[in-house]
């Protein structure tokens, strides 16, 4: 199969799970983005803004910048919302919202500015597997003070996991049948039908198709450029081996006829401790 092919394949595959179409559904019905917030946070938004299309954070020239799915702001109340959707369930996932959070926080604080210029935040990963294992459809964690759980650091940061794999009654009916879409595809209810009509929208979009078969392409070619520098570094790296693999012969043999360790080290350019290791180990005569 081509790779045209297999980007085809995945465009008429794509559901709400695939990055591409949930940010689109909530980029371009921002509505429905502020109601999916409401219903996940139990609050009250006027109004959303999109301060960049796909944001994307860069940190210094040698970090590891971020994309996000969905950022979106309520500059009348000072918040910020990052949502993703997290269909990888990695061992790392923590982290990586540790990391997320450090550069939102990052890029929302201008040179100049005190701390309390920042923005309460929110980071959400909407998962199809239940990362904890307790049965929640929704997990909040906050900093509070391990000697005194009722003690919180209020720093105005909350991280969030929803699971459609819950099975608790613990999330409005709107977000359980969200979860259920999310998870089997099951439209059920006014506001999950009104997701489910947005993203057919988008796939009979075919600005959409496009610009998703160039994101793909694009991934394909970095994928591709990764692994082609990976394997030219593991080639040098296996050429600088066999370089040293015969260096560290020549010592021996050098060794075994008596020379010093300053004429092997000399001969060889291999460093002194080696060279003292490599005579320790050759037999007595």
């Amino acid at each position: 199969m081509s790779v045209k092919g297999t980007v085809e394949d995945k465009w008429a595959n794509a559901t709400i799970r695939d990055n591409f179409i949930f940010s689109k559904t909530m980029e371009l019905y921002p509505d429905l983005c502020r109601q999916l917030l409401e219903l996940i946070l139990d609050i009250k938004i006027k109004e959303i803004s999109y301060p960049e299309r796909e944001k994307t954070i860069e940190t210094r020239i040698d970090g590891k910048g971020i994309r996000l799915d969905v950022f979106v702001e309520d500059k009348g109340n000072n918040r910020s919302f990052d949502v993703e959707m997290q269909v990888t369930n990695s061992v790392h996932l923590a982290m990586r919202v540790r990391y997320y959070q450090g550069l939102i926080d990052m890029n929302n604080l201008k040179r100049g500015q005190h701390y309390s210029a920042l923005n309460e935040s929110f980071i959400i990963f909407i998962c199809p597997f239940d990362r904890f294992k307790q049965g929640r459809h929704f997990y909040s964690f906050s900093e509070r003070c391990d000697q005194d759980h009722s003690l919180k650091l209020n720093n105005k940061t909350h991280h969030i996991f929803l699971s459609t794999k819950g099975t608790r009654d613990d999330v409005l009916p709107d977000i359980l049948a969200f979860l259920n879409y999310v998870d089997s595809g099951i439209i059920s209810g006014k506001f999950v039908k009104e997701i489910a009509n947005a993203v057919n929208s988008i796939k009979s979009s075919e600005k959409a198709r496009h610009d998703f078969m160039t994101l793909q392409m694009a991934l394909l070619e970095e994928r591709l450029e990764g692994e082609m520098l990976g394997e030219q570094r593991g080639l040098a790296q296996g050429i600088e081996l066999g370089r040293n693999e015969e260096r560290e012969a020549l010592a021996f043999k050098m060794l075994r006829k008596g020379k010093s360790l300053k004429e092997v080290h000399e001969f060889t350019d291999l460093p002194a401790e080696r060279i003292e290791q490599i005579a320790a180990n050759i037999p007595l005569a």
